[in-house]
């Protein structure tokens, strides 16, 4: 190709039915003769086309040849390639806490960018103590387009979810401690806070705990017993039997709740733990489990999640105000399972809201009873001075019931104060609604969207319901996230 163009040679390139295309971000070029070209293009007018593409590196002549030679129309011919280059490696969050005891690091880039659920994360630190360490992007190898321009592609870097009470170092690849307290990341900030601190479990020996901050419990909370706190509430163990409340804050939960039909977990944030089983669980934002969630009633203003491991909701009630998203719905077993999203508060919860409201009024209307009768044998007693003795022993067990009851009455009368309406409180109008299954929702699980439902009756992978109008509708959840 040493000869020089003519001016009619480049006329003709003007109006040659040849093209020349760029594919793959231009890393690739192709030639396209069409059908209808007669006579076939020339070879200089396809190098004319070529030059005017301005396609220089990577040119393959002898690509050139055979399309001339079998004139090949209505299909591409790459003819360039350039050299691609080999993408850097990604910038990665380790949070570092725990790894003085044997812990190993964690890496929590996947969760801070959203790519997979949350586990929550916290411990002590001291002022100045390294919590979360960065590995930068680097650098990657250089690719050259078929235009003949360098490129290259650097790893994807993070940011470093600097929270309140933390800092970065100088070199900014290191967040550390700015005061002594809990640090504490669940998907947002890394914060450290100064919080009431518990060592050991929260049981008979300790009894209940109030505080008007936050709370670090180092290892249980056991059946029968309460913590509230103002703000976030951190449990090193598990919760059994207990009731836990925080009024603004989260509840984060390392290991799991154990309900034994009794747990009560509240919070004005979101709850987020390892499992929960047979419990009563209610968050004005978000509730996550990153194993399971069995047998209970749960329900959350915004979100329920269960996508880590086993990823599974079985049995109970889950009522979420925007979305449901789990691995695994129900069992093959075929227990009953109900998943719901949107308006329609569970029945399970209306039920448990008017059994609260009916122990109430039981419980005032035996205190009174056993107040009147109480108040009756004391006047008695200064009345006469002295009591037989069967009546002075019905004394004594009366004002030790008055005491129970009273307790009670107060632990009532907290938790009635403690129903959350957490679809009134929430922005998820302009959100859509949805039920969203990765792997396998088995039959028995009855769906609903607002006043909408079915029950699933055979099983069913990879699918997502939706609303549409007054139509319930189920597709691919695969295909509805590449559209998202």
């Amino acid at each position: 190709m040493n000869e020089p163009f003519k001016d009619s040679e480049l006329a003709e390139t003007v109006t040659s039915p040849v093209q020349v295309r760029i594919l793959d971000d231009g890393y690739k070029a192709a030639l396209f003769v069409s059908v209808e070209a007669n006579p076939f293009p020339s070879m200089k007018q396809i190098y004319l086309a070529i030059e005017h593409a301005n396609i220089t590196y990577g040119i393959n002549d002898q690509a050139v040849d055979r399309l001339v030679k079998e004139q090949i129309k209505g299909k591409l011919l790459v003819f360039a390639k350039g050299k691609p280059p080999v993408d850097g490696g990604a910038a990665r969050l380790i949070w570092n806490l725990g790894s003085e005891d044997g812990v190993p690091p964690a890496d929590i880039t996947d969760q801070a960018n959203g790519s997979a659920s949350t586990t929550p994360l916290f411990g002590q630190v001291s002022k100045g103590q390294q919590i979360l360490s960065k590995m930068p992007p680097t650098e990657g190898v250089e690719g050259i387009t078929v235009f003949g321009e360098s490129k290259t592609k650097a790893g994807a870097d993070i940011p470093i979810p600097v929270g309140e009470g933390t800092y970065l170092s100088s070199d900014e690849l290191t967040l550390l401690a700015s005061t002594r307290g809990i640090a504490a990341w669940s998907g947002e900030k890394v914060t450290v806070s100064d919080v009431k601190h518990i060592s050991g479990s929260v049981d008979s020996q300790r009894g209940d705990i109030k505080v008007d901050g936050s709370v670090f419990i180092e290892k249980d909370v056991r059946a029968g017993f309460r913590v509230e706190a103002v703000g976030d509430i951190f449990i090193g163990g598990n919760v059994e039997g207990a009731d836990v409340y925080s009024r603004s804050g989260n509840v984060v939960v390392r290991n799991g709740i154990i309900g034994q039909n009794r747990a009560r977990v509240l919070s004005g944030k979101n709850i987020v733990a390892g499992f929960i089983q047979d419990a009563t669980v209610g968050a004005k934002q978000n509730v996550e489990a990153s194993r399971y969630i069995i047998n209970s009633a749960v329900t959350a203003g915004r979100y329920i999640i269960a996508l880590s491991r086993e990823g599974l909701i079985r049995g109970g009630t889950c009522f979420a105000g925007k979305k449901i998203e789990i691995l695994v719905g129900g069992s093959d077993g075929r227990i009953p399972t109900e998943l719901k999203v949107g308006f329609t508060p569970p029945e399970s919860a209306l039920k448990a809201r008017s059994d609260l409201r009916a122990d109430l009024r039981r419980n005032r209307m035996e205190l009174v009873y056993v107040q009147k009768r109480a108040q009756f044998l004391t006047l008695l007693k200064e009345h006469s001075g002295s009591l037989a003795e069967d009546k002075e022993a019905q004394l004594q067990e009366l004002r030790k019931k008055e005491k129970a009851l009273m307790k009670q009455h107060s632990q009532l009368s907290t938790r009635e104060s403690e129903e959350i309406d957490e679809v009134a409180e929430t922005d998820i109008k302009i959100e859509v609604e949805s039920i969203r299954v990765h792997n396998t929702v088995f039959p028995e699980v009855s769906l609903a969207i607002g006043d909408l439902g079915t029950t699933v009756s055979k099983e069913r992978n990879n699918v997502m319901w939706f609303r549409v109008g007054e139509i319930m509708k189920m597709g691919p959840l695969k295909a509805a996230m590449k559209k998202a």
